[in-house]
This record gives C-alpha cells, sequence and structure tokens, in this order.
C-alpha cells in the first residue's frame, strides 16, 4: 500500500511540474464533458451520484452498484459539424467494487490540404479516440474511491499519436444528509508515442473538487465546482485589458489591475439541478470561465450559461444539454441510458439507496 501510494504521490508531483510549462496541451478532447447532463451543468461536474453511467468519466468514485447493467450513449455536435461522441457500460462481477467500460471519439471532419502556395491538393481527415476502463470500490456507507484507465489514440492527416492517462478519485456522499463531495485529479499521463519523435507534449491535466447539497423535501439540488485547483491564474492573457500596454499613456503613473475576483471565480462552476417526481429534471448552471473567454463586446451573447432537461421513465434516461457559444454558435448534447437488465427482469433499488435517482 505504501509503494502505491508513494506511486500516485510521484505521479501527480511530476504531472503538476509539468502541466505548468508549454502553455499548449494535446489530446485536448479529453477535457470536453462527457454526457449532456454534464454539459447542462456548466460543462465540469464531480458531484452527480445515481443510476447514470455516463458520469465515470467525470468521477470514477461515482461508479456504483446501481448501476449494474446500464449501458450509455452520448453524442454532441459542436460548431463546424465536429462530432463527438462516449458510450459506455457498467458491469458488476463476482468481486467487489464496480467496473465501467467505454470508449469516446471525436471526428473533426475533412479539411483541404494545401502546398506551401495554398494550391488544393486533396483532403485530409482528423479524429481521436480515448477507450477507458475504470473501477469503483464502496467502504463504509459513505465513503468511495476509483480509478480510470485510458488508452488515447489520435490521427491528425498522415501524423498519429498514442498516449496512455488515469484518474484517480474520492467521494463522500452522504444521503442522510444529501451531501456530496469528491475530489478528482484528470489525465494524469502522457504521450509514449508522439506526433514527432522525441517531441512529446502535455495533455490536460486537472484537478477538481466538487460539492453538491440539497434539502429534505426540497426537489433540487445545488453543484459547486471547482477545476484547475492546480494553479491559480487561468484568465485568458488579453493585451487589451492590461493598462500598461495602453498607447499615449504614462504607465509609470498607473496601476496594474487586480483580477483577484475574476480569476477567483473563473475556478467555479455553480449549478442547480431541479426534479419533479424522479421523471423529469431540470438542469441550469453559470461557468465564469467560459462566459469570459466567449463573450464578446461588439454584440449582446451569453455564453457561459448552459441547461439542460433529462426524462427518466422505467430503464431508460434520455438527456438534453445546451449551451450557447461565441458567434451565435451553439452545443447541442443528447445521451441515452438503458438499464439492459429491465429487458430480463424488473430491476428494483431500495429507496433509501445511496444510489436511487435523486
Amino acid at each position: 500500500m505504501n509503494r502505491i501510494l508513494f506511486f500516485i504521490t510521484a505521479l501527480l508531483a511530476w504531472q503538476l511540474t509539468s502541466a505548468q510549462i508549454g502553455g499548449t496541451t494535446t489530446y485536448d478532447f479529453l477535457a470536453l464533458s462527457p454526457s449532456a447532463r454534464v454539459t447542462a451543468l456548466g460543462g465540469t461536474n464531480v458531484t452527480i451520484v445515481d443510476q447514470d453511467p455516463s458520469v465515470q468519466l467525470s468521477n470514477p468514485a461515482a461508479l456504483n452498484p446501481a448501476m449494474n447493467h446500464c449501458a450509455q450513449f452520448g453524442s454532441a455536435v459542436y460548431p463546424g459539424d465536429i462530432n463527438f461522441g462516449n458510450a459506455s457500460y457498467v458491469q458488476q462481477f463476482n468481486v467487489p467494487g464496480t467496473f465501467g467500460f467505454g470508449i469516446q471519439y471525436i471526428a473533426y471532419g475533412s479539411f483541404d490540404q494545401t502546398d506551401v502556395n495554398a494550391n488544393i491538393t486533396g483532403k485530409f481527415t482528423a479524429g481521436e479516440m480515448n477507450a477507458y476502463a475504470g473501477y469503483s470500490y464502496q467502504f463504509g456507507k459513505i465513503f468511495s474511491a476509483g480509478a480510470n484507465l485510458k488508452f488515447i489514440y489520435s490521427q491528425l492527416a498522415q501524423w498519429n499519436s498514442e498516449g496512455m492517462a488515469a484518474d484517480i478519485a474520492a467521494m463522500v456522499n452522504d444521503t442522510a444528509h444529501n451531501v456530496t463531495f469528491a475530489v478528482v485529479a484528470k489525465n494524469l499521463g502522457g504521450e509514449f508515442k508522439p506526433y514527432n519523435k522525441g517531441v512529446t507534449e502535455p495533455i490536460p491535466f486537472d484537478l477538481q473538487a466538487g460539492l453538491a447539497f440539497g434539502f429534505k423535501h426540497v426537489p433540487f439540488k445545488f453543484h459547486i465546482t471547482f477545476h484547475d485547483l492546480y494553479r491559480w491564474n487561468i484568465r485568458y492573457d488579453n493585451p487589451a485589458d492590461d493598462a500598461q500596454n495602453q498607447l499615449f499613456v504614462d504607465s509609470s503613473q498607473l496601476k496594474p489591475k487586480s483580477y483577484i475576483v475574476d480569476n477567483l471565480m473563473s475556478h467555479i462552476i455553480i449549478g442547480v439541478e431541479f426534479n419533479i417526481k424522479k421523471v423529469v429534471r431540470l438542469e441550469v448552471a453559470y461557468n465564469h470561465e467560459r462566459q469570459q473567454e466567449l463573450a464578446l463586446t461588439t454584440k449582446v451573447s451569453v455564453p457561459g450559461i448552459s441547461f439542460g432537461v433529462g426524462v427518466h421513465i422505467r430503464q431508460f434516461d434520455f438527456s438534453y444539454g445546451f449551451e450557447p457559444l461565441a458567434q451565435g454558435q451553439t452545443l447541442n448534447s443528447f445521451t441515452l441510458s438503458v438499464n439492459t437488465a429491465g429487458f430480463v427482469r424488473r430491476k428494483t433499488v431500495a429507496k433509501d439507496s445511496a444510489y436511487s435517482i435523486l
């Protein structure tokens, strides 16, 4: 056990150090929302805990027995006809714990290939894939821990890359007080076969935490998610915001602007999920970082606000997530979850189960 903890600590320390240099990452699709429900709750969430198997990539510690035999299929359409999808399945075996398996992909489409003189010489395509497996173990009444292991393949025209990554998570789910808290370290790892030999790039590591809480006999739950906890300054570096760069101004007489509140809010996503008779869900969230990055000063826009709706009927659960982006573009995400055991025999979950529908 001590050796395992030492390995995890060393890997985390290395990832934190390497993630702060270079300024660019590869396999960026790993940071995208894995489901419509997560999209509706701001794009990042680690505190959804029920029978929804799509949350495995958000928080592997959320895998639980209520997901047994559940399959999930999801697709998102980004501007430019970029298609992103995720499919997963959860299974329990004759050993303690819950296992989840899945595949995630993104297809960027077809592009014109040109020479140095901008003459079109053909077409090329680009796409990436993540095949993953996860495990979660529940101990005590409220504690769980989990991990995902990912194999990543990327093909960009004639260049390709392969890599591996892991997610490590711990969670407290206290249903008696309707409180959930989770911490997740995502995408620990890197390339083992880079696009260019000898030139490796970092992958989108993130350290996240979340707190969700509700009130007895009240049909809604608050979700507060904290992301990029390993670094403070995540603001977009916009030269127009820097008074030192203004022309015809004596910079010695100007004080540098303080962005403490903006930086703090950029780490936080606030969402609310309403549940109507455990059949219909309504979600709304605000992502300050997204709003600051995509808002335009030349026109009215509402990036950073996301919405969603979910319907749970018998063994089926359908979710839709909607997020406005810049320049009138939108993100539309769809997810279907199916409890395949329901086709064979009726599966029930105790009303007091820690993993029943919200």
